[in-house]
């Protein structure tokens, strides 16, 4: 009989792990503690409205994540929005590219009217910089200095980008994984710099499609089950979830980081690893949902604000959501502003009102803030690592040691979870 496997936390690194397991024989059960599936990159419902804990934008590089939608039933080229990649921001920057290739982004930065000749030349600069990961790391900051950039290229190319990338300021991330991620898209292959917005709910992009086709074929995920602690016990592992202690052959720890090193504390070969996880440093994402008239459109479905709060602002009434409902995206501790919640939300009402006038008063606000979003990803950040023991295994957007915490990330690890429990 094949081996069963305890995955415990159903984000999409959880689930991402989950299905592959069954694709390679194995018999899998997903704790998740939560009512809901889908982790840090979740949709919640408040007062019979669905709404995502954040905004994410998807890229054509995210080749793991777009297949693991399809092979659940998620069809990407109706949830997503793929369009090239395009910046504009509240101040009339603007720039795109005519379609995802390399040259058509290097015509985009030479043809870019937002951009003096200083600045293109700047930006093809950073664009041969990042061709090779460079030897040691330092912040992007430092590397926006060493490659000769411009205040204009920082402040609308390479600070929101790595802002929304990395969720770490520019004078703390890490060069080389800012690189990493500029590489597989802006120098990746044709499509990979393409823009995918979603144009559904985060849990219908993979998380709930997943949970039910694991159901399909036995294996639905136990909401609203808490892993307690993890024991070795003969040759398997005994889960305390309260009412029960269920047993199994292996285990895969894909809770959010925070939590795994209370989870390993009867697990003493993994002590280590443990150790390096509380180590991490985290970065919030704060999202201010603002409804207004259903008749209310703003002038794209995406844009970006260059100075003050918030970094993004989203149509979601564009992008199939409830028509008037704004998301406007506040990334990053340094971002926040000291008032907390209540001044993030005049704050972003101000900005709104004063890129669009016509705007009225809104018909509601909430905020929603997921205080550990992401990891600080600052450079020389050690790497997790995975236990000696193979029946174990750690999957989650914080492991890959060039890539930053990212939906993509999380898959990725997630089926290299399942790859390592299967011996192969």
């Amino acid at each position: 009989m094949s081996a069963t496997v305890a995955i415990i936390g159903g984000g999409w690194a959880g689930l991402a792990c989950a299905v592959e397991c069954v694709q390679r024989g194995l018999r899998p059960t997903v704790f998740e503690a939560a009512p809901q599936v889908g982790g840090r990159a979740r949709t919640v419902e408040f007062d019979g409205l669905r709404l995502d804990n954040g905004q994410h934008i998807l890229i054509g590089a995210y080749h793991d994540t777009l297949r693991a939608m399809r092979h659940v039933g998620a069809d990407p080229d109706v949830l997503l929005r793929r369009q090239p990649l395009a910046l504009r921001y509240s101040d009339g920057f603007e720039l795109r590219a005519r379609s995802g290739s390399r040259a058509a982004l290097a015509i985009a930065f030479l043809c870019c009217r937002s951009l003096g000749w200083h600045d293109r030349l700047a930006a093809l600069r950073m664009m041969r910089a990042i061709k090779h990961t460079p030897d040691a790391d330092e912040t992007v900051a430092a590397m926006l200095v060493r490659t000769g950039q411009t205040g204009n290229t920082v402040r609308h190319l390479w600070a929101p980008l790595c802002i929304a990338a990395l969720n770490t300021e520019v004078a703390q991330a890490s060069a080389r994984v800012f690189a990493c991620v500029l590489r597989e898209s802006l120098n990746g292959a044709a499509g990979d710099a393409d823009l995918l917005l979603p144009q559904a709910d985060l849990g219908q992009l993979f998380p709930e499609p997943a949970a039910a086709w694991l159901a399909a074929r036995g294996h639905a995920p136990q909401r609203g089950t808490r892993v307690r602690s993890v024991r070795a016990q003969g040759d398997g592992f005994t889960l305390d979830t309260g009412d029960a202690q269920p047993c199994f052959d292996r285990v895969v720890f894909a809770t959010s980081p925070h939590h795994l090193p209370a989870l390993l504390r009867d697990l003493p070969a993994l002590e280590a690893i443990a150790r390096r996880v509380a180590a991490l440093g985290y970065e919030p994402i704060t999202t201010v949902y603002a409804a207004f008239d259903a008749h209310t459109r703003l002038p794209a479905a995406m844009t970006g604000f260059a100075a003050g709060l918030p970094h993004w602002v989203f149509d979601r009434g564009a992008l199939g959501g409830p028509q008037g409902l704004t998301a406007s995206v506040i990334s990053a501790v340094a971002a926040l502003p000291d008032g907390g919640r209540e001044q993030s939300e005049r704050a972003v009402l101000h900005a709104l009102r004063t890129h669009h006038p016509v705007l009225g008063e809104p018909l509601w606000v909430r905020t929603i803030t997921e205080r550990r979003a992401t990891f600080r990803c600052t450079p020389g950040r050690t790497s997790i690592g995975q236990p000696d023991d193979a029946r174990i295994a750690i999957a989650g957007d914080y492991l890959l040691d060039d890539y930053p915490a990212t939906i993509e990330a999380a898959v990725r690890s997630g089926t290299a979870a399942a790859a390592r429990i299967a011996g192969r």
